[in-house]
């Protein structure tokens, strides 16, 4: 083989072997779809949505919308589904309606039916309804959504929703999700002796009313410091005159049954 050849091969060799060093020494890159980001401190503001019935005056009482909810910045899924939930609240009637109605729709489908009403009937209708924060534990908010409904009679009715969001993941939390794989049963045995203390703990309640109220389940959850608070709407677990119910599964009952990534030491 000529000389200058062999110079020309052993080079190559020598800067491949060369590359291959730095191929190794080089470390892996980490995949960072799967990292997770907690998401710092969060800043809204409130936006007020309000229409009455046409011709009223301002010294006039008269059926009427008024929505209020905080906008979450920088977090559009979640104002989007929170808006959705408050939506299907607000139709709350026990019709059917298009998932894709809007507040103005929705405004206008309620007043002119209560302009109808009030044609033979003095009651002003009144539909309101509110979303803002209620409570956050680590990358888990959860935001109050209430409704209130009247068309007349004695009382409107109320609607509250919990509704839990995940800030990282960006997507709706269940009660399950939050429970170990296999727990549900147990949980709901926890749960069922948290009505009964409940029930304990109230004035003038008897057998009869026992018979009557009986335990329900709820998908309405928020963690607090004391484990997790179910909640309960008017006509749940009592007369409307009791209003909504809270019932709290503590956390020394909960340390097998949540998820771990949601006790508080994991906070």
């Amino acid at each position: 083989m000529p000389k200058r050849l062999a110079i020309k091969l052993f080079a190559a060799l020598m800067a491949l072997v060369a590359l291959q060093g730095c191929d190794r020494q080089a470390p892996p890159q980490a995949d960072t779809s799967e990292t997770h980001t907690t998401v710092g401190k969060l800043t809204s503001k409130r936006v007020t949505f309000e229409r009455q019935a046409q011709d009223c005056t301002p010294d006039e009482e008269c059926s009427s919308v008024s929505v209020t909810r905080e906008l979450i910045e920088r977090q559009p899924a979640l104002n989007k589904a929170v808006l959705n939930q408050l939506l299907l609240q607000l139709q709350s009637d026990g019709e059917s309606h298009s998932a894709t109605q809007s507040l103005e729709e929705i405004a206008a489908e309620f007043l002119t039916e209560a302009a109808e009403v009030e044609r033979v009937s003095s009651a002003h209708w009144q539909l309101n309804g509110d979303a803002e924060r209620l409570a956050r534990r680590g990358d888990l908010l959860t935001m109050e959504i209430k409704t209130y409904r009247y068309t007349g009679g004695a009382h409107g009715i109320p609607v509250v929703e919990w509704f839990n969001w995940d800030l990282s993941a960006e997507k709706r939390v269940s009660l399950p999700q939050v429970l170990r794989e296999g727990t549900e049963p147990k949980f709901w045995e926890l749960a069922e002796a948290a009505h009964r203390r409940w029930q304990d703990e109230q004035t003038g309640i008897d057998d009869a009313y026992r018979e009557t109220w009986q335990f329900q389940r709820s998908e309405d959850f928020r963690f607090n410091d004391d484990g997790i608070v179910l909640l309960y709407g008017v006509y749940v677990l009592g007369p409307y005159a009791l209003g909504p119910v809270q019932l709290t599964v503590p956390w020394p009952e909960l340390q097998t049954v949540v998820r771990e990534q949601y006790l508080p030491h994991s906070q």
